[in-house]
């Protein structure tokens, strides 16, 4: 099949198989996308088209389903991998119980306090790291840390020590081996 044979077979498919995509693609950017493929494959395999019209729009209507069903596969691996790591995330995320009083005492922290002990205590980040992922200043992350901290001692206290709280969490040393004196929370 020569380029003028094939531009010719495009001009006379094309708009019928796109509406066949769109019909089951899940959306029009991915009927474009399968369209696209399914001629980029008739052009590499130009030599096997038949030569007769209707026998010629019947194989790329093949081409394109088969495009489809293989993008549809991938689809479906990507969703079940996706849903296998939230329910793996949840997992981990629900492995301490709500009562449990570490669980409680983050809860009574704001959410950004809450964010910057779990990213310095459980994700091991420092505080650099932190500032620069929460768009904050080094300085403000250490004090927030520092209150943070004050805010868990003070709810765990008559509690003891409590097993499976990382150290890092109350420790000092996780906002820079330096301590830092509270200051007024409308500063921030």
């Amino acid at each position: 099949m020569t380029a003028d044979d094939f531009r010719t077979l495009y001009d006379q498919t094309a708009r019928g198989l796109l509406a066949y995509l769109l019909r089951r693609a899940q959306n029009s950017e991915d009927a474009a996308d399968c369209l696209a493929e399914t001629f980029l494959i008739a052009w590499n395999k130009r030599d096997q088209i038949p030569s007769d019209e209707s026998q010629a729009s019947r194989w790329l209507f093949g081409v394109a389903r088969n495009v489809l069903r293989r993008d549809r596969a991938v689809d479906d691996k990507v969703t079940a991998a996706t849903a296998a790591l939230a329910r793996e995330l949840q997992d981990r995320n629900s492995s301490a119980p709500a009562d449990d009083p570490v669980t409680l005492a983050l809860k009574q922290l704001s959410p950004i306090d809450r964010e910057i002990i779990e990213m310095l205590a459980w994700d091991q980040l420092a505080p650099r790291e932190v500032a620069t992922i929460l768009d904050l200043s080094p300085n403000v992350v250490r004090i927030r840390a520092h209150r943070a901290r004050l805010k868990l001692r003070q709810q765990l206290e008559h509690l003891g020590p409590v097993r499976g709280v990382p150290r890092a969490a109350m420790s000092p040393a996780a906002s820079g081996g330096r301590t830092v004196e509270p200051v007024n929370e409308e500063d921030f």
